[in-house]
């Protein structure tokens, strides 16, 4: 999820991947930007979206999204709320599930 403090632009889904690629390219240089990452999910209202990226490429999506601090001259920060090797696991919270 990207938190925007003090209120500015709200990206759209392509802007979207196209910060995280820029991330990717500022900490790890062009290899990092080749690395294939996939928006499945993005909520404009909430700044929320679900990543995928092969296992090996998780710790460089992680680290480029953490230490990317502003986005169009403003502050922004990446909080990753969860990861899984499973799609399914992603969906919902198995502690709030009501039987």
């Amino acid at each position: 999820r990207r938190e925007l403090p003090d209120g500015g632009a709200r990206p759209n889904a392509a802007q979207f991947k196209q910060l995280v690629v820029t991330a990717l390219r500022e900490l790890h240089g062009e290899v990092g930007a080749a690395l294939p990452v996939d928006v499945l999910t993005y909520e404009e209202k909430t700044l929320s979206a679900i990543l995928r990226v092969i296992s090996s490429g998780l710790v460089k999506l992680w680290s480029a999204l953490t230490l990317l601090g502003f986005y169009q001259n403003r502050r922004c920060a990446f909080r990753v709320l969860q990861t899984s090797p499973f799609l399914l696991a992603l969906s919902g919270n198995s502690r709030e599930l009501v039987l």
